[in-house]
This record gives C-alpha cells, structure tokens and sequence, in this order.
C-alpha cells in the first residue's frame, strides 16, 4: 500500500507516525509544504520526501492555505497514493477535501477541532469541510471525537480513536539523570518540569505567575522550563523582573533521545495549556512516574483525576494553579509512590503505543480494500 502522508510541520510527532507506517511495510511519501528540506537524521528510515516548488506557512487563514491545491494534484499524481493521510483539518486536510481525492483520513491534531475552530468562520467552514468530506477521521481523544460529531455527523464506523501514545519501556522512573553540567540539584527542593512550547497556547503567562506566587510560598520550589518558543523574550524578561534566575532553569532543546532523563530529574510535571487532544508530554511524564499539575479540560480529565494521580486547575488561574503545585510539592514520600505507581498503570494499560497503532493500520486496510476489489 503506498501511503501519502500530508502535513504541516516536521515534528517528533510526525517522525513517529511516519516511522511506525514504514515498519509496518507501507511504502510512505511525507509532504509537507512548509519546509523545503526534513531536519537532518529526522526523516525515518524507508520513508520518502515529497519535495514542493512553493513554501506555505502553517498559520495562515485556509483559503491562503488552499493556494497550495495546484501542487498538491500535482503531487498525488507523481505518486499515485492508494491512501492519503492528512492533518491538521484546517489546512492540510482541507487542500485534501478540496482535491476530491479519495479514499483518504483525516488526522486531527487536537487544537485544530477544540481551539482553531474558534478563531472564525474561516477556520471552522476549512475544519468542517475536511470532515464531512473524509472517508475517515483519526482523533486521540474522546474530547476531540464529540467535538468533531458536533460539526459534523461522523459515523462510528467511519472514526479510529487511540491516543499518540508511547513506546513501551521509553520513559520510566529509574535510569540516566542529567549530569552536574547540565543541571545541578540543591539537596532539599522540589523540581516542577514544563515540557510545552513558550506560548499563550500553552499558558506560559499562567504558568510563570502561578510558580512566583508558589514560590513567594515556598522557596524551596524549582521549575525546569525546557524548550523555548515565541514568547521566549517574555519568559526571561518576566524571571529577570521577579528575581526568579535561581528558581527557574531553562536548559534549552533537549534531544528526544535525553528526554527521559530529564523526566527523572523533576519530581511532578505542569502544563497549563489553554487546549489539548492528548498530551504526549503528560503521557512522558506519568509513564516517568511524576504526579501532575496540569489544566482542567476535558482532554486533561480523561487522564487526571483530582486527587488521586495528580491536580486540576482552572485555565488561566495562576492563583489556582499556584494552590495545585503547593498541594503537590506538600507530598509526602509514600503519596507520592502512590502517585507515581497509579500513573505508571494508568500509560501501561491505555497508552501503549506499538499495541494501540494496528488500529490505523486496520481502518488504512479497510478505505483501500474497497478500491482494490475490483
């Protein structure tokens, strides 16, 4: 089966998906318009580059977006895909819906269904449009899959659902932590890690807030703010201002491959995301067995439950979220071994990503079998 896999950005997520499609022995063409080149080492064994004339950028209006459709016939053509494979919904799935191409699935990418439909009819004509007109639709949520019903009247039939899970084995508590170089610990604090991009999206402003207050509380508190994003000059201007240079450590990238070890170096995770399908990164970490602060949306609740495996706040508290990270930093050895083993179960039984993935594969089968048939 040769599979034409259509999106937006060069992500760890997509090397993932790409990955797993190749080793199952599909032959796999990536196209994605906003870059004219895959970052080096990142484009997966077996998987083919779709090379493009124009260069698209990924947070355009949809129409701009569908300017890109001449091309994109042009390149299904060259390739002759039995499937197209395509996500977000606003914009590579809608160039899809456009084409009239079939058979094909649509991969939504959380936000795009649960946040980016709100931002005009624009977007929400682009995300129902690619709905109605896919054979198939692929969410990791239940959040995003009524969501999506919402829009549009998608049979069961018609939807495979699983998690953007992890390898098995991948994340865990025991193993590498960083060196001395890279991050060294004072005896007797308590170290929150943030994996999420510097952005309002993913609730940088609460996030900085919600730890000064709890900091101000208990400056015992350390933050590691990995990554970066664009509002990385208002992240260090708002930890120079508030004299937090000495709470808050900000490593830089991390490689995927050092990811676990950073994990194991924090003793609870935060995310204050406005929105999410489900989050890989909360995933990461309680498969790394680290209760969790993180915000209380409905994505986040199919996860957390209050409580008993981490924290739910309020989107945009940072008071509410500064009282959650106090009340997990107050754990005592034995909650937190609970914690820790109730997440560990949790990712084990729910989020294992090589025995979740033969899902897609079985409903890629089911849209090419009709075609081969005949």
């Amino acid at each position: 089966m040769r599979v034409l896999y259509f999106s937006d950005n060069a992500s760890e997520h997509n090397r993932r998906f790409l990955e797993k499609l190749s080793e199952a022995g599909l032959d796999v063409w990536f196209l994605d318009p906003t870059s004219d080149r895959p970052p080096e080492n990142w484009l997966p064994k077996g998987v083919h580059w779709a090379r493009t004339r124009q260069r698209m950028r990924r947070d355009v209006l949809p129409a701009a977006f569908a300017k890109f459709l001449t091309e994109f016939l042009d390149c299904v053509r060259a390739i002759s895909p039995d499937l197209i494979h395509a996500g977000p919904t606003h914009n590579c799935g809608y160039v899809t819906a456009l084409s009239n191409f079939h058979p094909w699935l649509l991969m939504s990418w959380g936000s795009d269904v649960l946040y980016q439909t709100s931002q005009g009819p624009d977007w929400r004509q682009a995300t129902e449009l690619a709905l109605s007109k896919a054979d198939a639709f692929f969410c990791d949520c239940d959040t995003v899959r009524a969501k999506a019903k919402q829009s549009v009247d998608l049979p069961d039939s018609r939807i495979v659902q699983l998690p953007w899970g992890i390898k098995k084995g991948s994340f865990a508590p025991d193993g590498p932590r960083p060196d001395e170089a890279e991050f060294a610990r004072e005896p007797g604090t308590r170290v929150f890690l943030s994996t999420r991009s510097w952005d309002s999206l993913h609730g940088i402003d609460t996030l900085l807030e919600a730890f000064r207050r709890a900091y101000r509380s208990d400056s015992s508190l350390r933050l590691l703010l990995l990554g970066s994003g664009s509002d990385a000059v208002q992240v260090r201007e708002f930890i120079s201002a508030h004299r937090l240079d000495r709470a808050i450590r900000l490593p830089g990238h991390i490689n995927k491959q050092d990811m676990p070890k950073w994990f194991r170096a924090a003793d609870m995770y935060v995310s204050c995301a406005q929105s999410d399908g489900t989050s890989v990164s909360l995933l990461e970490a309680m498969a790394s067995g680290l209760p969790v602060v993180v915000s209380d949306i409905p994505s986040n609740r199919e996860w957390v439950a209050e409580g008993q495996n981490g924290w739910l706040a309020p989107v945009g508290s940072a008071e509410q979220f500064a009282e959650r990270l106090l009340r997990a930093a107050s754990l005592s050895p034995e909650q937190q071994k609970l914690f820790s083993e109730r997440n560990q179960r949790i990712v084990e039984e729910r989020a294992d990503w090589d025995r979740n993935f033969p899902k897609l594969l079985k409903m890629y089968e089911q849209l090419v079998a009709p075609q081969v048939a005949p």
